[in-house]
């Protein structure tokens, strides 16, 4: 017997490329899973997302439609992978049991964040959050997705160096071609005296200076590195392209940082 696709919910993730985050799986409650199964329907699943065959007639229809106020719960798990880390999940903070529904969804069919409600019932152990969709009578097939926006940081660059404050200003460029939307702007900025980072650079770096460029905005991460990124004495460059601070950096809790160096007097040999 032929089947459709009848619904659709995709998984999309700002920080990848493709939108794609390997580290999802999604799969039907138990509850779902049966009233699908009693349907005569495929349940077919993947880091993309979860699709739901009907056997059709020769018209295209479901053979066995299901209810039109069925109400379908699946549950997302994030399985490994650095989801934590490049995720930004403001939206989901404060929320034991986070749900996106149909509900108030516009015609783009993006799901919403259900409001935290205290009474809602915590998710299975290992379950990151649930979907929660009532195709009803939607065009079939009736496609939804959840969208997770990427973690936001400004980008901080540390430089080491032993270049006098007379012979010319260092400064961090982002070389993106003209009219670059997303071109970066760097600022240097003067050094907390209680910065970690830079206490720690003076400890290993005694008699060189320190000077400190941060991104006027939040950067959002991606998986794609920036390679535009320049250090620039004067108009000329003299490093890059500059490594993209570790994910796993945090000089603040909202600031991501790299040291680079940069010699202006070459190493003296005996």
């Amino acid at each position: 017997m032929k089947h459709a696709a009848i619904i659709e919910v995709l998984l999309k993730h700002a920080f990848y490329t493709d939108l794609r985050c390997p580290s999802f799986s999604i799969e039907p409650s138990d509850a779902t899973a049966r009233l699908l199964r009693n349907h005569r329907c495929l349940v077919r699943s993947s880091p993309e997302g979860v699709r739901v065959l009907s056997p059709v007639d020769p018209m295209g229809q479901p053979f066995l439609p299901l209810p039109g106020d069925a109400a379908l719960l699946f549950y997302i798990e994030v399985q490994g992978g650095d989801f934590v880390v490049v995720t930004d999940l403001t939206g989901v903070r404060g929320h034991s049991a986070p749900v996106f529904t149909d509900a108030g969804a516009g015609t783009d069919g993006e799901l919403r964040l259900a409001p935290a409600d205290p009474a809602r019932p915590r998710l299975p152990t290992g379950v990151f959050a649930a979907v929660e969709i009532r195709p009803g009578s939607a065009p079939q097939p009736a496609r939804f997705q959840v969208s997770f926006p990427a973690r936001q940081a400004r980008w901080a660059y540390y430089c080491v160096t032993d270049l006098a404050p007379a012979g010319g200003e260092l400064t961090v460029v982002d070389a993106s071609p003209a009219g670059a939307i997303d071109a970066l702007r760097f600022s240097a900025v003067t050094l907390d005296p209680v910065d970690p980072v830079a206490a720690q650079i003076a400890s290993r770096y005694p008699g060189m200076r320190c000077l400190c460029f941060v991104s006027d905005q939040p950067v959002a991460a991606r998986a794609e590195p920036r390679k535009s990124l320049e250090l620039r004495l004067g108009p000329d460059r003299v490093a890059g392209p500059l490594p993209n601070p570790s994910m796993q950096s945090a000089a603040k809790e909202d600031v991501l940082f790299q040291i680079i160096k940069y010699r202006a007097q070459p190493f003296q040999t005996p």
